[in-house]
């Protein structure tokens, strides 16, 4: 039987004294970072679809309450003290990340034409989206575009680093700008894990 371990995420604790973060799923701790894992074979992974759910509904499930940073799906360590020894050398890298992600979740925003028959074209509606992303960044710690308009390269979408206790204000602001810009349709997903702000370094 392998010893391989499947990783999830790496979560701060904060002096949470538990076992599992999520259903089926054992933490393996070093000092106050967990690491969610799942026993796994150790061999090179390519994940299906339903891979790719379970993935999801683990880290959304740690995400409600840890600040946590998700691993690529397939992610798989030969064993536990491999496991550990990576945790220990990027203790500081991870646990720098994760403070900053503590007490934050991520909205995504996407804005389209809300009538296809719209004569706004690309240009138009690329400016327009700039301006309103622009307008909501302020209500968030961070943003990172998520996809452009092709021709001028302007964002039309975007993830939000928002305060949880924030959340509702920003919900409020892209509802907002969505009844100030009749012919956009400004949606808003989540709260996300924190996939568009943290990438674990999975060298050494």
């Amino acid at each position: 039987m392998s010893d391989g371990l499947a990783l999830y995420g790496v979560a701060l604790l904060d002096g949470a004294d538990t076992t599992s973060l999520a259903p089926d799923t054992t933490l393996v701790a070093v000092r106050d970072l967990g690491a969610i894992t799942a026993p796994a074979v150790y061999q090179r992974q390519v994940p299906d679809d339903r891979d790719l759910e379970r993935h999801a509904a683990v880290l959304s499930t740690v995400a409600e309450r840890y600040a946590v940073a998700p691993a690529p799906v397939g992610t798989v360590f030969r064993d536990r003290a491999a496991l550990v020894r990576w945790m220990e050398l990027h203790y500081h890298a991870l646990h720098e990340s994760l403070a900053y992600l503590d007490g934050r979740t991520v909205a995504r925003v996407h804005i389209v034409k809300r009538d296809s028959a719209s004569t706004i074209e690309g240009a138009s509606l690329a400016a327009r989206a700039a301006d309103v992303l622009k307008n909501l960044r302020a209500q968030a710690a961070a943003m990172v575009p998520l996809k452009t308009e092709h021709l001028t390269g302007i964002v039309l979408s975007g993830a939000f680093l928002v305060e949880r206790d924030k959340w509702g204000a920003f919900t409020g602001a892209v509802g907002g700008a969505g009844a100030a810009h009749s012919d956009l349709d400004i949606r808003v997903t989540g709260p996300w894990p924190p996939y568009d702000f943290v990438r674990l370094d999975l060298g050494g």
